[in-house]
């Protein structure tokens, strides 16, 4: 049965809907339609025509999600004329009307849309008029035509600007990430460039003072020693200042050092807080580098088995908690942990720097809490 329905459904729709069930929810209003014709018929070709023009209106509506834009305008007619016949024997056939209003929302612009519809509403003046129909179908035709003709244009319109919004962030982002490695590459080269240059003429001339002038070949590939020293320096200073520490790539990071060490660990962020999410790049840096050195610290002298670390929201304040079951120490009685440096960056960001070690307590707790400022975030983007 589920295999039918989804042969039926592929049949019917095209499988580039961005919300495929939609078109059939909207076929919620068609009955409408021949539900009063059914139940105060007074003839039986009544039924009958009910019956073959809501199939011809089914037929058409379906086919309007295969249609090019083009040839959209054809089915918006084809609907028209349904309601037209169907207005000789009920009132009710003003659904189609309005049917045929909400559909010129896909036509290929507003303009042409909004001219649609006013035609579409000159056409039922036109035959309520000649063929003198009834006043329920002209007036609620007439009224919810204009109402969801155009409603329906402005929402697909809107949603068509969202749409070429996102594409054009999108090609914006991918071309600032193209020029930023453009950049990147093109500052490294700069910058070694000319360094390594100089290195192989250097290497190049101490070989070949090898055999001649032993001293002077010493002193050329001492000189290509310090000239190497000095160019990592400036590589490690050149990516230092494009690295930026995030906290959650940071876990992420940590995730994969310990794994090299079989240490077990795991973490959780509670990503659903907003407040999270408006955590200011300043902090967001700063506490990175806090993470970064509990778990050197972890590593160097806890000797654990496992490792979690959280963060988490406790009001307005940001709580980051990294626990290990190793074998822990006496905060008051231990230097050299970075401990001093960690509660300087936190007292920066106007929080607090709590640990839980020692032989009452399984471990160490290590637990960093700062406040969400937001004007922060703010001043750092401005800067």
């Amino acid at each position: 049965m589920i295999n039918t329905l989804r042969k039926i459904d592929t049949w019917l729709l095209p499988r580039n809907l961005s919300e495929p069930m939609t078109p059939y929810l909207l076929l919620i209003y068609l009955p409408f339609f021949f539900v009063p014709v059914a139940i105060f018929y007074q003839q039986p070709m009544e039924l009958l025509w009910a019956a073959m023009l809501t199939i011809a209106f089914l037929v058409v509506y379906f086919r309007c999600y295969w249609a090019p834009s083009k040839q959209y305008i054809y089915h918006v007619l084809a609907i028209v004329l349904i309601g037209s016949f169907a207005a000789m024997f009920s009132s009710t056939a003003n659904t189609f009307f309005i049917y045929a209003g909400a559909m010129c929302s896909r036509l290929p612009s507003v303009k042409y849309a909004v001219l649609t519809i006013f035609g579409i509403l000159i056409w039922m003046a036109a035959i309520s008029f000649a063929f003198d129909l009834s006043v329920y179908f002209y007036v609620p035709g007439l009224a919810f035509t204009t109402i969801i003709g155009l409603m329906n244009t402005y929402q697909h319109a809107l949603q068509e600007n969202k749409q070429a919004l996102i594409l054009s962030r999108k090609e914006t982002q991918r071309l600032a990430k193209v020029a930023e490695r453009e950049r990147i590459a093109r500052d490294l080269h700069d910058l070694i460039g000319h360094t390594f240059s100089v290195i192989t003429l250097k290497a190049d001339l101490a070989g070949r003072l090898l055999d001649k002038d032993l001293n002077k070949a010493r002193v050329e590939i001492k000189q290509v020693e310090e000239i190497a020293r000095n160019a990592l320096s400036q590589v490690r200073e050149v990516v230092s200042g494009y690295r930026t520490s995030d906290l959650l790539s940071e876990l992420a990071n940590a995730r994969n050092v310990f794994a090299g060490v079989d240490i077990h660990f795991d973490y959780h962020v509670e990503k659903d807080d907003e407040k999270f999410i408006e955590l200011d790049p300043v902090a967001n840096k700063e506490l990175a580098i806090v993470l970064r050195e509990l778990i050197t610290n972890i590593l160097r002298h806890a000797d654990p088995s496992r490792v979690s670390a959280t963060i988490k929201m406790q009001g307005p304040q940001l709580v980051l908690s990294v626990c290990d079951d190793g074998r822990g120490f006496e905060p008051s009685e231990v230097d050299g942990y970075g401990l001093q440096g960690i509660e300087e960056r936190v007292a920066q960001l106007g929080g607090s720097f709590d640990i839980k070690s020692g032989t009452k307590f399984k471990g160490t707790l290590s637990e960093v809490t700062v406040p969400v400022n937001t004007q922060r975030k703010e001043v750092a983007d401005n800067d």
